[in-house]
């Protein structure tokens, strides 16, 4: 028990101190706990003093952790310390499990008695359920977020892969038919397409199908123009085809040089100079 000099001692401050404050002794049992200790724990006040005969502080299921321990082995030894964040499930006046959790931050301190420390310790607990429970729907929302965003940029890349077929239709000839918008992002990929296409099948050809475009900005077009110029250093000659009045005039307009670039109306007369290139001939079956 508590020396009744210390009890005397006790301040009318302490007892209705907002923060819950209990005392504990070296062998775990609980002596003492202010009004605010006990609203923190849900006891009457009348449940009390039976809660602190069954209560061993060495026993709390919540106590266990090596960390927290090792933080309560210290306050006896006359060090204060502090455990930031304790989930800690409250007992009943039994001392068992009551299926009722709060998150609390807990202050230790070593308590001065008779002029000597190591027998008794003061414990603060400060209740932040409501604070850590904001803190970890946050936490998940965000984790949501980024998953949502990496299913997103997955499903983008589908897209994109999807977007830029390659195909070989003849031995060293290959066709790429674009279609829909494309913004610099896109075209940046269709850039990298067109060069790996061409190294790994060692093309002659790449027809450029742009039949399906329906606008081309500046920065499109100067990208198609780079990957026009990369694929001639790989030794693929590009044919553009399907370019629309529209798009023919938008280049126009934009000033770019397109005198060396061959064109065809449509795909059937580039493969047709695709071919001638390659000393190949179509002829109509008769």
């Amino acid at each position: 028990m508590l020396p009744e000099t210390l009890i005397q001692q006790m301040s009318h401050g302490w007892v209705h101190a907002p923060i819950a404050s209990l005392i504990y002794h070296r062998n775990g049992r609980a002596e003492l706990l202010n009004r605010a200790g006990m609203e923190l724990l849900q006891y009457q006040p009348e449940e009390a003093a039976l809660a602190q005969q069954h209560y061993n502080l060495h026993r709390d299921p919540s106590l266990q952790a090596p960390l927290t321990k090792s933080a309560i082995a210290s306050a006896f030894e006359g060090k204060k310390t502090r455990i930031g964040e304790l989930d800690y499930e409250l007992l009943n006046v039994q001392a068992r499990p009551s299926g009722k959790h709060i998150v609390a931050r807990l202050n230790l301190a070593p308590l001065r008695v008779e002029a000597k420390t190591g027998e008794y310790i003061v414990a603060f607990f400060t209740d932040i359920t409501p604070q850590v429970t904001l803190r970890r729907e946050l936490d998940s929302r965000k984790h949501e977020i980024q998953q949502a965003e990496q299913q997103q940029e997955a499903l983008r890349a589908e897209i994109e892969a999807r977007s830029a077929p390659v195909v070989p239709v003849l031995p060293g000839i290959l066709v790429l038919p674009l279609v829909g918008a494309i913004d610099s992002r896109r075209a940046e990929y269709v850039l990298n397409c067109l060069l790996e296409a061409a190294s790994e099948h060692s093309a002659d050809t790449l027809l450029l199908d742009v039949t399906g475009i329906p606008v081309v900005d500046t920065a499109v077009a100067n990208y198609l123009l780079q990957a026009i110029k990369a694929l001639k250093l790989l030794g693929t000659d590009t044919i553009v085809v399907g370019i629309s009045p529209e798009i023919a005039q938008t280049l126009v307009q934009l000033g770019l040089r397109l005198e060396d670039i061959t064109t065809r109306a449509d795909l059937q007369s580039g493969l047709q100079t695709a071919l001638r290139r390659q000393g190949q001939i179509i002829r109509a079956r008769s």
